[in-house]
């Protein structure tokens, strides 16, 4: 008896290629929160996947709007019940990259032009601790402190040898989404439950991490800190 679910798609779409605003990532955050047996494939609307946060919107509607709304999207991302696979169809960079990392499976073009990376620090920003336990649960030890500190972007082979991505493919959306239905043949109520059992915890964020990031928050998510560090505009 098969029990393969009905699979969506959810396509990263925005300027910049495909940056993420306080309303873009509300509508991830809904739908996945409307549709919790549904097995998602998230990609990115044309050769790019997601260049990240738009600075410009976060500049415009403040840190502690876009830093709420991004935590709130990436753990229900990393948390949701059904499958989940990352079609990383080109650029995954900082924003972008912390979204594949909340999926399940992460499937990267092999493509030496495509970039990957968590470049934060030099924006000179300070991650959102929900954030930051993500990335120390799906990054390997042994490369976080190199994604982080670095804060560069990768080609595709080295992506995947520091555990940003679980495999290289020529095209990542056909071969996301054969990833997808088979993960999604599997009983949901199991899945879903060892995911829960899996994750639930790693969340788990301590008041005092969380006082420290909203206190630097203002400054280094503020409007002078990203103009003078951002690339996009160098």
């Amino acid at each position: 008896m098969s029990h393969t679910a009905p699979t969506a798609e959810f396509v990263l779409r925005g300027r910049g290629p495909n940056t993420m605003t306080v309303a873009s990532l509300n509508e991830l955050r809904e739908w996945l929160q409307a549709n919790p047996r549904t097995p998602l494939l998230v990609r990115g609307e044309g050769n790019a996947f997601s260049a990240g946060l738009d600075l410009d919107a976060v500049i415009a509607d403040g840190p502690a709007q876009i830093s709420a709304a991004i935590e709130a999207t990436a753990e229900a991302l990393f948390l949701h019940p059904a499958p989940t696979v990352a079609a990383i169809n080109g650029h995954a960079i900082a924003g972008g990259c912390l979204i594949a990392q909340c999926c399940d499976l992460r499937i990267l073009a092999d493509d030496p032009a495509v970039k990957m990376g968590m470049p934060g620090v030099a924006l000179g920003i300070n991650y959102p601790p929900t954030l930051l336990a993500i990335l120390r649960y799906r990054v390997p030890a042994a490369s976080l402190e190199r994604v982080l500190l670095e804060a560069t972007n990768h080609a595709p082979a080295v992506a995947l040898a520091l555990g940003l991505a679980d495999e290289l493919a020529a095209d990542a959306h056909n071969a996301g989404r054969q990833r997808l239905a088979a993960l999604a043949a599997n009983p949901h109520e199991a899945y879903a439950e060892t995911k829960r059992a899996l994750r639930s915890a790693a969340l788990q964020v301590s008041n005092a991490e969380r006082t420290r990031f909203d206190t630097l928050a203002e400054t280094r998510w503020a409007g002078d800190t990203l103009q003078a560090n951002r690339r996009d505009k160098a």
